[in-house]
């Protein structure tokens, strides 16, 4: 669904031609080899009335391109009104429907939203609903300083271009315009397959008493308390060869752990973490731990340091206290234990959040089988890909790593 931004601002103009001419010819160059099999649809906002947020029309649903039609229904967007981008991208994500298939939306704006809608909210409830919905914005002749527009995009999985005349504006509309490519595998994969871990990986303070390859798993058992980011923690194990690209990545491992049983007055205290982990002053993590109090709480949790200032966001995911939570605490244990669990570190743009996907299991009945903290915005972050197993008390924690892999995030 193309959404085509008809507020007033369009008659300005950019080296004597009005923006909405400049935008009605690049849509036009944009589905010159449009391809047969993918539909478009046409929307405008702001194009029938001043001052009202509501103005929204979708001029054409998604069908198989008429170039001649299409020609005709932008000829009759005259620019008068407002900049309602929120409320016109939920009608593009009603007009596309609920199906499956993957869809896109791709939002051209001069301006930013003057309606009241928060688009980084937006974006995040786009990406959280469940349905295969990109949109990407094409910034023309604007600046976004607090970033709403390159948010909408970035949390969606979609992404945000700035135009400042008309063949930047072309270039912008036939990159975001294309099929999206098919999924590839990792980056880089490690299923441990052998005796020795190698020289691709790097290990802290080595105690080759906690740890082994054995049966195709990195198998840890905790030698001394402590957790990732403490001085001279033994084994945290960093992944030298594993370069994380530029842009989007996920750090995901697949485990399965002992972390002890239910007891009356709380149980172990233990710790997984995935990551980014450089010193222990400067790290990003993804951690599940059980707390080990009276209520034996298990939390997800972001957790990053930088220059030795923490910043995290945390999700309690289970817990054995009063029965409104209805968590079955024991069979969640048994579950992590032999069925396990992928624990990944997720970069989106600047934002980070710890993610729990349990293979073919929920912490409660009818629950969700992904899990995922709120994002925690980074300007940067360094260091390898990076794991850790443990406990925070005196008690051991087992953790066998069948697989540690570096990939593209999924949405």
């Amino acid at each position: 669904m193309l959404i085509l931004d008809g507020s007033g601002s369009m008659w300005g103009q950019i080296e004597g031609r009005p923006k909405i001419e400049i935008a009605r010819n690049a849509i036009e160059r944009m589905t010159s080899d449009w391809p047969e099999d993918r539909d478009l649809g046409l929307m405008a906002y702001g194009h029938r009335r001043e001052g009202d947020c509501s103005d929204i029309e979708v001029l054409a649903n998604p069908g198989p391109l008429d170039r001649g039609d299409l020609s005709g229904l932008m000829e009759t967007i005259s620019p008068r009104g407002k900049t309602p981008i929120g409320a016109a991208v939920r009608a593009a994500r009603d007009s596309l429907g609920d199906g499956e298939a993957p869809a896109s939306v791709v939002v051209v704006t001069d301006g930013l939203e003057t309606c009241g809608a928060d688009l980084c909210a937006l974006g995040e409830e786009l990406a959280q609903s469940g349905t295969p919905l990109t949109a990407h914005v094409v910034g023309f002749d604007v600046a976004d300083p607090e970033g709403q527009l390159a948010c909408l995009a970035e949390r969606t999985g979609g992404r945000y271009l700035a135009a400042a005349n008309a063949e930047s504006l072309t270039e912008a509309l036939q990159d975001v315009s294309q099929p999206a490519p098919e999924p590839q595998g990792p980056l880089f994969e490690d299923d441990f397959d052998r005796a020795e871990l190698g020289a691709e990986w790097a290990v802290q303070q080595p105690d080759p008493n906690g740890f082994l390859l054995d049966d195709g798993a990195l198998m840890t058992m905790t030698v001394v308390p402590g957790y990732l980011g403490k001085p001279d923690q033994p084994n945290v194990f960093s992944w030298t060869a594993a370069e994380l690209p530029e842009g989007d990545w996920e750090i995901a491992a697949e485990f399965t752990a002992r972390m002890g049983e239910v007891k009356s007055l709380g149980g172990r205290r233990a710790i997984l973490q995935v990551g980014r982990y450089a010193d222990p002053d400067n790290y990003v993590v993804a951690e599940i731990y059980r707390q080990g109090n009276s209520n034996d709480d298990m939390w997800l949790k972001l957790l990053a340091v930088t220059d030795g200032t923490e910043t995290s966001d945390a999700l309690e995911i289970a817990s054995d206290s009063c029965c409104p939570r209805d968590f079955d605490l024991a069979r969640i244990l048994s579950d992590f234990e032999e069925k396990g669990a992928t624990l990944s570190l997720v970069k989106t743009g600047r934002d980070y959040r710890a993610r729990l996907t349990m293979n073919g299991w929920t912490m409660q009945d009818d629950g969700p089988e992904v899990l995922e903290t709120q994002p925690v915005t980074l300007l940067r972050t360094q260091g390898p890909p990076a794991i850790f197993a443990g406990t925070m008390g005196p008690e051991q924690t087992l953790a066998l790593f069948d697989r540690v892999l570096v990939r593209a995030p999924a949405k």
